[in-house]
């Protein structure tokens, strides 16, 4: 199932990304992710500029596809270590807002981050993902510093996460 799944999402991420140019080269790396406003689970609007956070990172999945559930212990890890460490983890639905399965698998403790969503997939369309999950770490310029398509583990990510941490506190002295 759960290898099916990953083939189900490349195929519609491969899609809606557009033309086949870009959907034949991963998200570029140092470049500004461009500003955006998705709302959240409650209908709230969350614009990546107005996070306060040193360090972003933007985790976009598909509540259909199984591999979040598998991720919800690393996502739970690292979301114990966001505010300690200074930076935010968000995840994108590219899928829309499945709230009863979301409240079936993460019950009274609800999703450990918080959760956007990015209706009928047009920020997905508009950085040219290819695969569900992608996930990007921005620095304190929102600028782009590394992109997985896929969740490559927690140690991988925190590593990435400090890295722009320190690239973020160079900047500011410069």
């Amino acid at each position: 199932m759960s290898g099916l799944c990953v083939v189900i999402c490349a195929l519609i991420a491969i899609s809606a990304a557009g033309e086949p140019e870009t959907a034949s080269q991963p998200p570029p790396t140092g470049v500004p992710m461009p500003d955006f406003t998705l709302f959240d689970l409650e209908q709230r609007p969350v614009r990546l500029s107005d996070l306060q956070e040193p360090v972003v990172v933007l985790n976009f999945f598909a509540f259909w596809c199984d591999t979040w559930i598998e991720q919800l212990p690393q996502l739970r890890e690292l979301a114990a270590q966001q505010e300690q460490m200074g930076f935010q983890f968000v995840s994108i639905s590219v899928d829309g807002a499945w709230t009863d399965q979301l409240q079936e698998v993460c019950g009274e403790e609800g999703m450990p981050v918080s959760v956007i969503v990015d209706k009928g997939s047009r920020l997905s369309s508009e950085l040219g993902l290819r695969h569900i999950p992608t996930i990007f770490v921005l620095d304190a310029d929102r600028t782009v510093r590394f992109v997985y398509e896929h969740h490559p583990g927690n140690l991988v990510l925190l590593r990435a996460i400090r890295a722009a941490l320190s690239a973020s506190s160079q900047a500011s002295r410069e």
